[in-house]
Order: structure tokens, then sequence, then C-alpha cells
């Protein structure tokens, strides 16, 4: 870790705890299936518990991915442990009576291997 690192590596969780939303991060399983008859995907998931801070992407980060509903949703690298956020992965949390899931599309690296914060582009189902 550089000096930046030590010094800022523990500010984005407890802002992320303090102001941020109930979520589930759901981590697809390694051993995934395809049916290419159904169109369906099987197999287990992990659900994490976390808080997670959602918000509209800026029109720049909107030109790569196309037509949709994307959100980005940020949170504490500290709540996956060590697990890197992929694409097979979603996150589910409340938008007032409304439960969401949001497929993530893009992870946004920010500091290589070793981040304080994920910032992941998501779909919405």
């Amino acid at each position: 870790m550089s000096l930046v690192d030590d010094i800022f590596s523990s500010i984005p969780a407890p802002l992320i705890d303090q102001f941020g939303i109930d979520a589930t991060y759901i981590k697809a399983s390694q051993n995934q299936t395809y049916n290419p008859e159904t169109g369906k995907v099987s197999g287990a998931t992990t659900e994490i518990a976390m808080k997670v801070v959602v918000s509209e992407l800026k029109n720049k980060e909107r030109e790569s991915i196309g037509n949709g509903s994307y959100v980005k949703i940020i949170f504490s690298a500290s709540a996956l442990f060590t697990y890197y956020p992929r694409t097979t992965d979603s996150i589910r949390y409340s938008e007032g009576a409304v439960s969401r899931t949001a497929k993530i599309v893009e992870v946004i690296p920010y500091r290589g291997d070793n981040p304080i914060m994920h910032s992941v582009v998501a779909r919405l189902n």
C-alpha cells in the first residue's frame, strides 16, 4: 500500500455505512450452467449483507453501455473481504417500497488489486 492508501483506506467504509442503504450482494457460483433451450442460468449463490450508495450514471458513463436502466453502485471493499466484484454477480436493494435487483455489467477499477472501495455499473431488472 502507498502512503495515500494508508491515510485514506479507512474513510469509505464508515461513510458508506452511515449514508448508504441496506443491500444484498449476490455472489454467483463459479459452477453455474446455462440452458440454451430455456435461457436460464442455474447454480448456487451466496448472499452478503452490506451497505451501498446508489446513484444515476453521468451521460459520459452511459455512452459505452447502450439503452436500458442502469445505476452506479458504490460500496466498501471490506464488505466483500478479499472478493472482487464480477459481471456474473448482482446487488439487491430497496428503493422505497420496491425491491430492485441490479445485474453488474461493468466493474470500474480504481485501485487495481487492492481497492478501498468498489464502483460498479449495473442494469436494473
